[in-house]
């Protein structure tokens, strides 16, 4: 009998070390920084998720630029993990799907990325309405929020270079070019019942406007951007 509890506890230990999950991978690779400054996969666990960075690898799964993918993955504990990596091994199941994907916020070529990650220096968030007034500037140096139109009072603090590389990761996402073109997903902001907001992201040669749409609910191909802006924001005390 007692033998039998030793065999079902080693069972049971090594199946806990172990999980199956549902994941969703975006399709474009984007900068991170590790160890090293690297090329890393987006990753997330439910479709209503915001995108993570992921920095390792998927066992077995052959990753094509260009395509969105839906993974059944086994995530394992290692036993001696690298003391600069992670404890986390992954293997892939199956490929429960794969979409070739053309959106515009996605639509964005290896050279264009790079073109955008040298030329980009500086982004602006702006909402208003009749009443009130709110902006958000950032750059490699600073971020900034005023609530007065005329921009003689303001609040700063300077930005880390993380939250920059943040910034400029999540642009390299999106091709500049269609912003303009982006849809607003609903139009409170035509009566009154948010304020009108609009994003800039600046290069060194140009100006890149997208359309108005209400403030708190972005279109989606610059979602992650928004609320990232806004979140930086919040930190200025």
């Amino acid at each position: 009998m007692s033998k039998l509890i030793l065999i079902w506890s080693v069972v049971i230990l090594f199946s806990s070390c172990e999980e199956t999950k549902r994941v969703f991978i975006a399709d474009h690779l984007v900068n991170c920084e590790g160890v090293a400054p690297q090329k890393c996969m987006l990753y997330k666990e439910s479709i209503t998720d915001d995108w993570s960075f992921f920095y390792d690898t998927i066992e077995g799964f052959d990753y094509e630029e260009g395509y969105a993918y839906e993974l059944e993955i086994e995530v394992s504990q290692l036993e001696n993990p690298p003391a600069d990596g992670s404890s986390l091994h992954y293997s892939l199941v199956k490929v429960i799907s794969k979409e070739k994907e053309e959106s515009i916020g996605q639509n964005v070529t290896t050279e264009d990325q790079k073109t955008q990650e040298n030329d980009i220096i500086g982004v602006e968030y702006q909402a208003l309405t009749r009443a009130t007034f709110f902006q958000v500037n950032i750059n490699n140096d600073k971020i900034k929020k005023t609530t007065d139109r005329n921009f003689k009072n303001s609040d700063s603090k300077k930005c880390s270079k993380k939250d920059w590389n943040s910034i400029t990761t999540l642009v390299d996402a999106i091709a500049l070019e269609k912003i303009s073109q982006l849809k607003a997903p609903s139009g409170k902001r035509l009566f009154d019942g948010a304020a009108h907001a609009q994003l800039k992201i600046t290069s060194q040669n140009k100006t890149y406007t997208s359309s108005s749409f209400d403030h708190g609910n972005p279109p989606k191909e610059i979602e992650q951007l928004v609320n990232t802006i806004l979140s930086l924001s919040e930190s200025i005390e």
